[in-house]
């Protein structure tokens, strides 16, 4: 994308970045040109219309795409910002003296710093200062605008704000030992212990089947450090064996307690009670706009772990709508990972942007819990039964001091496709879709000792920050259950609840809490908007879920579905033009008047050999993403630009009489409503120097409803090869923009020989 003339270049506004919560307030002064800003420039993703199409054939349990989830690489290759995009906009960044730092893999993010007085030129926005909430914060009072050329791939300047995150831990402090109605054993300093919330909510059974999260890695996002000392205490009270912790430092963060490490150590806690065995990796972030969409960003391209907890939030209108769009994105990716995040919705009710104990009248939802691709978590007040057994649970709302679950509808996402079902009816986003115990009157058992606020020994914390890692490590026991089972995973999660909540189940899956509010929405029959679908029954979850009524078996498919993208290989193969003699593959031939099969390993379950592969991409050809019979076959393209093949050297007996050549196709088309043949299929015979014999035949991109077999009598064709070798050849080719995907299954050429 090559800048226009100096004379040419006309501006063009990013809309999204003027912060909602600041309307009507005085700014202080304007902000300092000599402070240095950290920018996160984050761009469009391209193709969004088929990324779309996948993301639902990825929940279809009649696609062939159902749970084959993408590697960050294919991402990046299908959807991605292309280089050329990256190039002019890092260009653009130094041509205005900002100094750009790095570009993440997937070209989401382009990192850049800066004076204020250079973004100010660069973006043509002012800064001011504002107190918000007791804090001195900055902020543009314009939307910033960026030459036309640019305007339409950039998506968020993040930076130019800096209102930070805030976590969700509420303490409630109690005494060494003290007793209170939920049952005998009440950790040191208050709180549930791991015994009593994994026998509350069904997460005993999973352990003691040998699901205890080993073997499976969870993502924890942070704003700050904590001390492993701690951690391992608290292990070593419950009796929870040796903890795995792996720290991910962004952006020069430092695993540095500071006064939000109680927020860390609550999430490692919880995760060390309900999933021991799992490896925690522990991303950490610096807290401001650039740290937070980077580190979101580095789990979703890392794609170590399949399940995330997050605990730190920011109400929607204090967000900006551009930035929640740069935030959708990544999650979208994580999403065609088939990663799941479970985000807490927040500890001020139904009035999230109001602060915990905030005492304003405005309903508001917290970010990233809104986002559609994130599971947003809420908060309830659980009571034991006798034995440390479930009793009961009431919506988390408290008049006294205006805490709550969050929960409401979102003012910037539509309600997504896979939120339907009793209730579920408002156009927006709605928010949480589940819950678990929040509320700091009952709280759960932590240790931390950093000396930073709170950290002084055995706490009982609450907040959604508990229920958050509450889920998400229960979904991680979940994800080991039914991979032992042989079952799809829960991949991003909502639509496998989803359909639980929408289907007739054998099990009861969520504790449907019916009573309480979050300070403005009631809690009731099925879902609502202080608890969502419910609090988890784990054990029933993973049965439900193996039982295949969440998520379905796959069957074979009669709806063509969207593109994916085939795995990168390290060292694509040569290009086959001119195609170079290969020795044929070794045949046994039969007894005279029989018939003879020339091509080896047609169905590809043996790999490639003896099939000599080309991709334009660099990816391998040989997928297990959708076979006509076994397990493997072909697939050709399903990128831009593509130019693939994949061809076998056959030997002509000399003694042929008829032969036959046929294969299976099935063909996946981006583009809807084209009557051009832009993208093209073709299958040909060639000599053994890579000539023409014949095009047996050229198929356009199109949805072909299935598995085809196309058959063709060659026998003339081949008349004067016998005795010869000649070339069985595939090709696909697509366009720049909406690729088609061509996969090929059972090759044959059968030789009915003479007798």
């Amino acid at each position: 994308m090559a800048a226009p003339q100096r004379a040419q270049i006309t501006q063009q506004t990013i809309p999204g970045h003027v912060i909602p919560a600041l309307n009507g307030m005085i700014p202080l002064h304007p902000t300092a040109q000599t402070n240095m800003l950290q920018l996160a420039i984050s761009l469009n993703l391209q193709n969004q219309e088929a990324l779309q199409a996948l993301l639902a054939a990825q929940e279809d349990p009649s696609s062939p795409y159902y749970h084959q989830y993408l590697t960050p690489q294919q991402f990046t290759a299908q959807f991605g910002p292309t280089q050329s995009t990256v190039d002019s906009v890092v260009s653009y960044l130094r041509s205005q003296n900002l100094v750009v730092s790095s570009v993440s893999s997937n070209h989401l993010i382009i990192d850049a710093s800066g004076t204020v007085g250079n973004a100010e030129k660069a973006f043509n926005v002012t800064l001011y200062d504002y107190n918000y909430h007791g804090n001195t914060i900055y902020a543009p009072s314009t939307n910033p605008s960026v030459p036309a050329y640019l305007a339409s791939v950039i998506q968020n300047i993040g930076g130019l704000s800096n209102i930070p995150r805030i976590h969700y831990a509420s303490m409630q402090h109690k005494a060494a030992g003290a007793q209170h109605a939920v049952g005998p054993l009440i950790g040191p300093g208050g709180g549930y212990t791991p015994t009593e919330l994994r026998t509350a909510y069904g997460v005993d059974s999973l352990i003691s089947s040998g699901n205890d999260g080993t073997g499976q890695t969870i993502a924890v996002f942070e704003l700050d450090g904590y001390s492993s000392s701690d951690i391992d205490h608290y292990r070593s009270n419950y009796g929870l064996g040796t903890g795995r912790y792996t720290n991910v430092l962004v952006d020069g963060a430092t695993n540095t307690p500071g006064s939000g490490a109680i927020e860390v150590e609550l999430d490692m806690d919880i995760v060390s009670a309900i999933a021991p065995g799992a490896t925690q990796r522990v991303y950490i972030g610096p807290n401001s706009t650039t740290g937070v969409n980077d580190t979101y960003n580095r789990i979703v391209t890392d794609n170590l772990a399949k399940v995330t907890t997050i605990s730190w939030g920011l109400c929607e209108a204090s967000s900006g709508n551009s930035e929640l769009a740069a935030l959708d994105t990544i999650f979208t990716q994580g999403a065609a990972q088939g990663q799941a995040f479970f985000a807490a919705s927040g500890d001020s009710g139904a009035y999230d942007c109001n602060g915990s104990g905030g005492s304003g009248t405005t309903l508001a939802v917290d970010s990233p819990a809104d986002d559609p691709y994130v599971v947003g978590v809420g908060g309830t007040n659980l009571q034991l039964g006798s034995g440390g057994t479930y009793g009961s649970e009431s919506a988390w709302g408290n008049t006294s001091n205006n805490s709550g679950g969050g929960g409401g509808i979102s003012s910037y996402f539509q309600r997504p496709a896979y939120q339907t079902g009793t209730n579920l009816t408002n156009a927006n986003r709605m928010v949480p879709d589940v819950s678990a115990d929040a509320d700091p009157q009952t709280g759960y058992s932590v240790y931390c000792s950093t000396g930073s606020s709170y950290c002084s020994g055995w706490l009982s914390v609450g907040g959604t920050s508990g229920a958050a890692p509450m889920w998400a490590s229960t979904a991680i026991d979940i994800n080991q259950y039914l991979a032992s089972q042989g079952k799809p995973v829960l991949g991003n999660a909502h639509q496998a609840f989803y359909n639980l909540y929408n289907n007739s189940q054998t099990y009861t899956s969520f504790h449907d809490v019916t009573i309480g509010n979050n300070l403005y929405y009631q809690a009731g029959p099925n879902y609502d908007l202080a608890t969502g679908l419910g609090t988890p029954n784990a054990w029933q979850i993973a049965n439900d879920l193996a039982g295949s009524s969440g998520i379905p078996t796959p069957t074979p498919t009669t709806t063509p579905t969207p593109t994916a993208t085939p795995t990168p290989t390290t060292t694509p193969t040569p290009t086959p033009t001119p195609i170079p003699t290969a020795p044929p593959p070794t045949a046994t031939p039969p007894p005279p008047g029989g018939t003879m099969q020339l091509v080896a390993n047609g169905s590809f379950e043996d790999g490639s050999t003896p099939w000599v592969e080309h991709s334009g991409g660099g990816y391998e050809l040989i997928t297990s993403l959708a076979a006509h019979t076994g397990r493997y076959s072909a697939l050709l393209c399903s990128y831009n630009n593509c130019n693939d093949s994949i061809y076998q050297v056959v030997t002509i007996p000399s003694n042929s009489n008829r032969i036959i050549l046929s294969y299976w196709l099935y063909r996946v088309t981006a583009k809807r409503g084209y009557s051009a043949c832009y993208d093209k299929f073709t299958a040909a015979l060639l000599t053994s120097r890579g000539y023409p014999i014949r095009v047996l035949s050229t198929k356009c991109g199109s949805n072909s409803h299935g598995w085809v077999q196309f058959t063709f009598d060659v026998t003339s064709a081949l008349s004067s090869y016998q005795g010869q070798q000649v070339i069985i050849f595939f090709k696909g080719t697509t366009t720049r923009s909406l690729p088609s995907s061509f996969l090929v299954d059972d090759v044959a050429i059968t030789d009915y020989l003479n007798s």
